[in-house]
C-alpha cells in the first residue's frame, strides 16, 4: 500500500473547524481520568513546517521532503482532491487522548469535528470500500481494527474497534468529570503552542501496580505527583518544548526532591572532552540525598560489600554537578569513542580510593582505558579506546549557558557530513523544564523541517558505514 494510504487515519485528524466552542465540546467528552491528552493545533503545524495548498488544492511539501514524495504525487493530488471535495478547514485542534485499562488492551481515540460529515464519510467509504451503518444513532465505519464513528458533525477516531458498538453509546456523551474540569489538564490545553501533552500520573501508575508487586516502590517515588504538562512550538524551524510537573508542593517526597537539588555550575566543563559531542549533568546536594530511602538501601548493600568504605559520607561529600561528557566520531565510533565523569565533591582524593578499588576488583582486559584523578574540587574519570584526548570544553557556550542556568541539563552536537544537529534541555528546578532542538546546514543556518530528512538519511549512512553493513 502506498504511502498516503498508509497514513489515512493522519489525514483525516485535518476535519475540523475553528470553533473555540467546537474544542471545549471535545474536551468535555473527555474523561479526567485519562492517561494522557494530546492537543494538536494542526494550522500552527501546517503553517510552521512549512506545508502549503495552493488555490488550486495542490499539496505542496517544503524542501527535501516535495522531492521524497515525486513517486506518490498522483497519490497525493488524489487525496488533496477528495479532502477539498469535503469541504476541509485545517484551522483548530485535534484531541488524542487514552484510555489504559491495561498494558495490553491500550485504547486510544481521535476526537475533531468536521464541516461537512456527508463528505467526510464519502472520504472514508471511498477509501475504505466500505459502508457506514447507524447505530443508536451514530454512524459507524469499522475497518482493521480501528472504528469511525460519526455523531452530528463530530467525528471520532476509535483505536480499538473490539466491541464498537457498546463504546459509540459513551464516547459522545458529555463526561460528569472531564478535563475541562481539571485546571491543571486546562493549563496544559490551552498554552498557546501547536501541540500540548498531559500525562496524568496517578491513572498511569495505577497500571504500573499492576505489572509487579516490586512497582509499588515505584508508586512511593511518585506520591504526591498529579501529572506534567508538556507545551511544544515548531516556530522558526525549531522545536521548542516546555514542561511542568504538577505535584503537592507539601508532600514528602516532593520536598525532598526540591531539598536533593544541587546549586547549578557550570564549572565542571573544563574537566569534559575539548570536543564533546554528548554532555549531561545534574547538580546534586549530598547531604540531602543520604537522607532518601533508596539511597539508604543501596549504602546498606554497597557496605555489605565493601565495609571498608564510607558511602554516606561520600555521598554527602557531593556538593555540585555530576556530570559525563561524551565525544566520538560518527563514521569511526567505535575506535573514537571517548569521555569523562565528573563528581563535584569535598572528597576527590576518598572518591579515587574508592574508584581504584573498585577497578582493581574488576581484574583487567577491559575494552576502553580508565584513568581516574582527584583535582581540588572534583574526581575526573577519563575512559575511552585512547586517552590522548584533552579535557576542557569551557569554551561551548552553548553548554555554558545551559548548565549555568539549570541544575540539570542535555547539551548534544551532533555534526554529520557538515551538518549539525543540536539539542540543548535543561531543567531549571524539580517542577519545570525547556528543550530546544534544530538542524543547521553546511552553511551553518538552521535548515527548513521538509530539509531534515537529509541529515538523517547523512546519519544513517554513517551509522552503516560504521556497522559495516
Amino acid at each position: 500500500m502506498k504511502l498516503l494510504k498508509l497514513t489515512f487515519v493522519a489525514t483525516l485528524l485535518v476535519l475540523i473547524t475553528s470553533c473555540n466552542q467546537a474544542n471545549k465540546q471535545m474536551m468535555e467528552l473527555i474523561p479526567e481520568d485519562a492517561t494522557a491528552v494530546v492537543a494538536i493545533d494542526l494550522a500552527k503545524v501546517i503553517d510552521h513546517t512549512g506545508v502549503k495548498i495552493d488555490d488550486n488544492g495542490k499539496l505542496e511539501l517544503p524542501g527535501a521532503l516535495n522531492d521524497m514524495m515525486k513517486a506518490y504525487q498522483k497519490d497525493v493530488d488524489e487525496a488533496m482532491d477528495q479532502l477539498m471535495k469535503a469541504n476541509i478547514d485545517p484551522s483548530a485542534k485535534v484531541f488524542i487522548y487514552s484510555e489504559l485499562s491495561d498494558f495490553n488492551h491500550p485504547e486510544v481515540n481521535v476526537l475533531a469535528i468536521t464541516k461537512d460529515p456527508g463528505a467526510a464519510k464519502e472520504v472514508i467509504e471511498k477509501e475504505s470500500k466500505k459502508k457506514f451503518e447507524s447505530v443508536d444513532g451514530v454512524d459507524v465505519l469499522t475497518t482493521g481494527t480501528t472504528a469511525f464513528a460519526f455523531k452530528d458533525n463530530m467525528i471520532a477516531v476509535i483505536g480499538d474497534a473490539k466491541g464498537v458498538d457498546a463504546k459509540v453509546k459513551t464516547i459522545f456523551e458529555k463526561k460528569e468529570k472531564s478535563i475541562v474540569g481539571n485546571e491543571e489538564i486546562m493549563k496544559t490545553m490551552e498554552a498557546d503552542a501547536d501541540i500540548n501533552y498531559y500525562m496524568n500520573y496517578q491513572a498511569y501508575m495505577k497500571l504500573v501496580g499492576q505489572m509487579n508487586p516490586q512497582a509499588a516502590l515505584v508508586q512511593g517515588f511518585f506520591s504526591g505527583y498529579r501529572g506534567v504538562g508538556v507545551n511544544i512550538s515548531l516556530a522558526d524551524n525549531e522545536i521548542n518544548a516546555k514542561s511542568e510537573v504538577f505535584a503537592d508542593e507539601n508532600s514528602d517526597m516532593v520536598k525532598l526532591l526540591n531539598s536533593v537539588k544541587g546549586k547549578a555550575s557550570a564549572d565542571f566543563l573544563e574537566y569534559m572532552p575539548t570536543s564533546a559531542k554528548c554532555i549531561f549533568s545534574v547538580s546534586i546536594n549530598g547531604e540531602k540525598l543520604a537522607e532518601f530511602e533508596q539511597v539508604k538501601s543501596v549504602f546498606h548493600m554497597a557496605s555489605a560489600q565493601m565495609p571498608q568504605a564510607d558511602f554516606v559520607e561520600l555521598v554527602k561529600s557531593v556538593n555540585g554537578p555530576v556530570a559525563v561528557g561524551i565525544d566520538a566520531d560518527v563514521k569511526a565510533f567505535q575506535g573514537s569513542l571517548t569521555g569523562s565523569i565528573v563528581i563535584t565533591t569535598s572528597k576527590a582524593a576518598d572518591w579515587k580510593a574508592l574508584f581504584d578499588q573498585v577497578f582493581s576488583q574488576l581484574g583487567g582486559g577491559a575494552p576502553v582505558q580508565v584513568t581516574a584523578e582527584a583535582k581540588k574540587d572534583a574526581l575526573v574519570v577519563k575512559f575511552g579506546a585512547h586517552s590522548n584526548f584533552t579535557l576542557d570544553a569551557s569554551a561551548n557556550k552553548d553548554a555554558a549557558s545551559l548548565f549555568d542556568d539549570n541544575f540539570s541539563g542535555f547539551w548534544l552536537g551532533l555534526n554529520v557530513d557538515g551538518m549539525e544537529m543540536s539539542t540543548v534541555a535543561g531543567a531549571e528546578d524539580c517542577n519545570h523544564g525547556d528543550l530546544k532542538f534544530l538542524i543547521k546546514g553546511k552553511d551553518g543556518n538552521k535548515m527548513i523541517f521538509g530539509d531534515y530528512p537529509i541529515y538523517f538519511q547523512a546519519l544513517e549512512a554513517a551509522a552503516k558505514q560504521n556497522s559495516g553493513l
